[in-house]
């Protein structure tokens, strides 16, 4: 039987923003996993002067502070804040949809799904059994707002069938995963010049943080003397 599909209203959401990495610099604390990271309390920092110069492939925040050129994987920032922020809430916010989304689970889903649903409550899903192999979505993180809800229950409900005997905390951890990415801006997705000022700025408020929750670098630099010394200026 094929799965039933609703997805919920598409909805972009600019927010707040963690970043930094370089290649050729070390970190102050040596080379942090990002899961380590993710505990490291964050201080507010002096926001340096910076120029948002403009978007490159839809994909790349361009910046200019100082004597250097940042390159901004604005998805890979966001999902990271996403991250970030579901960490630091004591109770996940909830965001109720137009109307509820039905997930049909196979049998073996539908079993590890309703052995978890009071965990997946706990991470902001308002999610209840519909039948003996659908679960309805009424509720989802704000956070998630604009993701497709059916594929992101798929995804969880194989997860749980593929990490069976993972501890509840380690749970929790990979659905803020997958749940801070899909709610993340995509590459191509449209954003205008106030979103990425807004974008930049908490992102320099956050200096700490690095890398995306997979481990991916959130940006790269390169120096006014390095992109001289290619044109035989230096």
């Amino acid at each position: 039987m094929g799965r039933n599909r609703i997805k919920a209203p598409k909805k972009i959401r600019t927010a707040d923003i963690d970043i930094e990495y370089s290649e050729d610099e070390p970190l102050p604390d040596g080379d942090i996993p990002p899961e380590e990271q993710a505990a490291a309390p964050q201080e507010e920092t002096e926001i340096p002067d910076f120029r948002v110069i403009g978007e490159a492939f839809e994909t790349y925040f361009i910046v200019e502070i100082e004597n250097e050129l940042y390159f901004i994987d604005k998805h890979a920032a966001h999902e990271r804040m996403n991250y970030e922020q579901f960490k630091s809430q004591a109770t996940v916010e909830t965001q109720m949809l137009l109307s509820p989304v039905a997930v049909n689970l196979s049998k073996d889903e539908f079993s590890v799904f309703t052995e978890n649903i009071e965990l997946v409550r706990k991470c902001g899903f308002e999610v209840d059994e519909f039948s003996e192999s659908t679960v309805i979505v009424r509720a989802i993180p704000s956070l998630a707002s604009g993701s497709d809800v059916f594929d992101l229950i798929i995804e969880t409900a194989q997860k749980f069938l593929e990490y069976k005997t993972d501890i509840e905390p380690d749970k929790i951890d990979w659905i803020y995963h997958s749940t801070s990415c899909r709610g993340a801006v995509k590459a191509g997705d449209y954003t205008s010049q106030e979103e990425r000022e807004l974008f930049v700025k908490k992102l320099l408020s956050m200096p700490n943080i690095r890398f995306c929750p997979h481990g991916r670098p959130i940006f790269i630099k390169i120096s006014k003397y390095d992109i001289e010394k290619q044109f035989g200026r230096v």
